[in-house]
Formats: structure tokens, C-alpha cells, sequence
């Protein structure tokens, strides 16, 4: 800033660790399979039974989050990368929880594209 004036529309204020949320973080997955009910989920690190999470659907199935919590997590696979170093591989089982209209409609939307492309 050239003359020294701020820009801002107001003041930006840093959050304090002791008010953050240590417990949100995005964690990638792989999704693997969907269903009224819930989904199965691959990934790099185990997940704590009963841990609210969003999925985020691929642009493939129509793109939205929904809203799953964690049933169960277990080791699916190991193996080594190419310096040597193990890799684990979890898969976990989501449950779905309530839905808003507009969720309920994107997951029957996503539904219908993977039936249709089981057809196909």
C-alpha cells in the first residue's frame, strides 16, 4: 500500500488456538460405493467411529456434499510405495444423517446415474 491506508472493509481479527476447531480438517477419501443408506469410503488414515464428516459427490454424480457419520473403519490393504515405505489403506462405512430436501435430491440423482451406468 503505497500511501499507507487500509483497504479493508473492516478489521481482520486472528482466531486464538483455544477458540479454533482442532477437529475440523479435510481428510481426501475415494469414494467407493453409495446407497440410500450410507457409502464406503477408501483412505490414507483410520477414522474414529461415530466422526460427522461431508462427502463431497464427483462432478460425475451430479456434485454436493452430504452429510455421513463413521460406523466403522478398518485396515483394507498395506503395501509398500517406491521408497520402500509402507502405505496403509482404511476403508470405513458411513451412515447418512439428516437430510435437507436439496440432499436428499442430489444423492437419488446420483443414484440414478450409477444404476444407469451399471446398465450401460
Amino acid at each position: 500500500m503505497a500511501n499507507g491506508t487500509e483497504r479493508r472493509h473492516g478489521a481482520r481479527l486472528t482466531i486464538p488456538a483455544q477458540l479454533s476447531d482442532r477437529k475440523t480438517h479435510l481428510e481426501p477419501v475415494r469414494l467407493l460405493d453409495l446407497s440410500r443408506a450410507g457409502a464406503r469410503v477408501e483412505h490414507l488414515a483410520p477414522l474414529a467411529a461415530g466422526l460427522l464428516c461431508l462427502v463431497d459427490l464427483p462432478a460425475a454424480l451430479g456434485r454436493g456434499s452430504l452429510t455421513g457419520r463413521v460406523v466403522w473403519s478398518k485396515v483394507h490393504r498395506s503395501e509398500r510405495d517406491l521408497e520402500g515405505e509402507r502405505r496403509r489403506y482404511f476403508h470405513s462405512g458411513l451412515t447418512w444423517t439428516e437430510f435437507t430436501p436439496g440432499q436428499q435430491e442430489r444423492l437419488t440423482a446420483a443414484l440414478e446415474i450409477l444404476k444407469a451406468a451399471q446398465k450401460g
